[in-house]
């Protein structure tokens, strides 16, 4: 006699079997693709392990042989980054690019920098073409929040090279999310150098190490208008310094101004080289070199040779 108990019960029994039997065989047929995901895993941390290093700063070795007459010129700049309260109310940011020929020292430079600076870690991306990597250094400089840190870019000009525009975007956001910072310095190098680049526009601050490859600037027209405009700004960033103690010597205003009228594109040039003028002049009244916030022509020639290259 038929019991529907009993056929009931062997049907489920042989749908559970089924089911288990097709989960098996999804399983079996996912494994591929499962090994394939957990290898690229595997990959892209061993990629951002080779192209990214979190340093502390004291730890490093910089070979800096012959480098002395470069790091007194830019004891000021050290000043800033190593004192940053000192020099907040100036208006320029955190990053510096270093120009030079191949195996000159410049990443040395950079890491000297660090260590000059009181930096307390270095973060290096050899690969400024990885993404990945770039989003590692980004999360590990903002978790160094009560630290000071270097963020170190060597060889940024292979990123433009390439000119992969996603790589360049992040590349962008990355140094200017981080160099707003004050805790943070960027530094990166660079072989080629084109004036008016992006490259350029990217960095306020650059130097040039001897034998540099810089490409010469063609010069812009600028329009009547526009000429006027940067009149107008350079009067307004020079008023604003002389507001905050500022003063001129060996050079009046007309001729401070049509000097840096003779070299600059745009407002933000402008902006840059009044900021160094004063980061300049607060340090050498700090290190009592003066006794006054003075821009002298030789103050002014120093910022403009950092920010116009070419």
């Amino acid at each position: 006699m038929f019991d529907p108990a009993a056929g009931s019960n062997s049907a489920l029994l042989i749908t559970e079997q089924l089911l288990v039997f097709a989960v098996f065989v999804g399983s079996v047929a996912a494994l591929p693709a499962f090994i394939e995901f957990v290898t690229e895993v595997r990959k892209r941390k061993e990629r951002i392990d080779l192209s990214l290093e979190d340093e502390v700063a004291s730890s490093l070795r910089p070979r800096v042989a012959g480098m002395d007459d470069l790091l007194n010129n830019i004891a000021d700049l050290i000043d800033r980054a190593r004192n940053p309260s000192a020099y907040q109310d100036l208006k320029i940011g955190n990053e510096v690019l270093i120009i030079g020929p191949n195996q000159t020292g410049k990443k040395s430079l950079a890491q000297k920098i660090a260590q000059l600076a009181g930096m307390d870690r270095v973060v290096t991306v050899f690969n400024p073409r990885d993404s990945d990597a770039l989003a590692k250094a980004k999360s590990l400089v903002r978790g160094y929040k009560g630290r000071k840190v270097m963020l170190l870019l060597p060889r940024i000009d292979l990123a433009y090279q390439q000119g992969d525009p996603e790589v360049l975007t992040e590349l962008d956001a990355l140094i200017e999310t981080t160099s707003e910072r004050q805790n943070v310095l960027v530094a990166a190098t660079t072989v080629s150098f084109e004036a008016n680049s992006d490259l350029d526009n990217l960095f306020g601050i650059k130097l040039v190490l001897p034998g540099a490859q810089v490409g010469k600037a063609h010069r812009v027209e600028i329009p009547e208008d526009a000429q006027q405009m940067l009149s107008d700004v350079t009067t307004f960033y020079l008023n604003e310094a002389k507001r905050r103690g500022f003063l001129l010597e060996g050079i009046d205003e007309p001729s401070f101004c049509e000097r840096i009228l003779e070299n600059v594109i745009n407002p933000a040039e402008v902006e840059d080289i009044v900021a160094l003028c004063e980061t300049t002049a607060l340090y050498r009244k700090r290190s009592k070199q003066t006794t006054n916030l003075v821009f002298t022509p030789e103050i002014l020639d120093r910022a403009m040779a950092r920010v116009v290259v070419g």
